[in-house]
């Protein structure tokens, strides 16, 4: 019974030993371990240079200037008086010349689809000394017709200053008031007749320019 109680406290002892060195081995070797471990790499540190912060201009307020006074009223236009305008008086165009040209167009319809007639040159040959001068140049009457212009006419005198024969230099574009100016010329103008180098009358052309509700641009006889 005496070893019997020995051997359990030996027992016991041996089992708290054991239980303390396994602690301390647990709690111990560890940190060794830890201690043992190369340290870790440090990364290098930069230097980063910072930009100074450019302060931000703060605008003064402005002083607000003052508003122009606005303008005067313009004054009140001058009510300019109407001139007076002269009346213009048309001259009365006799009733005996508008009936004979009247009469006139009325033949001319009929023989409107004639072709001019051809020059008689009966002076050819001979050199001209004098040219023929035109009398009177009959213009028709404003309001005859509706054309406006002028319609230039080439006249064939003979050796006596009469109109031989006309033909259309200008024309009016409208039959009817072309054969209307040839007719004028033919019936109402007057002439003398061209003179050779001799002095003797002879055939030779002139131009009869013949203005319709216009005047002449030039003082013709």
């Amino acid at each position: 019974m005496h070893y019997q109680t020995h051997w359990r406290l030996a027992f016991l002892l041996a089992f708290f030993f054991q239980l303390i060195v396994w602690l301390v081995l647990m709690v111990v070797i560890p940190q060794v371990f830890q201690a043992m471990k190369p340290p870790p790499e440090q990364t290098p540190m930069e230097w980063v240079d910072i930009a100074e912060e450019t302060p931000i201009p703060v605008e003064e307020p402005q002083e607000q200037e003052p508003e122009p006074e606005p303008p005067p009223p313009p004054p009140p236009p001058e009510t300019e008086e109407p001139e007076e305008v002269e009346a213009v008086v048309e001259a009365e165009i006799p009733e005996e010349a508008i009936t004979e040209i009247l009469k006139d167009v009325q033949d001319m319809k009929d023989d409107a689809a004639e072709s001019a007639p051809k020059v008689l040159r009966s002076g050819e040959g001979k050199q001209m000394g004098q040219p023929g001068k035109i009398l009177h140049a009959e213009q028709p009457p404003f309001g005859v017709i509706d054309f406006k212009g002028r319609i230039a006419v080439s006249a064939h005198i003979g050796k006596d200053g009469k109109v031989m024969s006309t033909r259309i230099m200008i024309s009016s574009g409208n039959l009817i008031y072309d054969r209307m100016a040839r007719r004028i010329v033919e019936t109402k103008w007057k002439f003398t007749p061209a003179s050779d180098v001799n002095g003797e009358p002879m055939e030779s052309d002139m131009q009869c320019p013949v203005y319709f509700n216009m005047k002449p641009a030039r003082k013709i006889k």
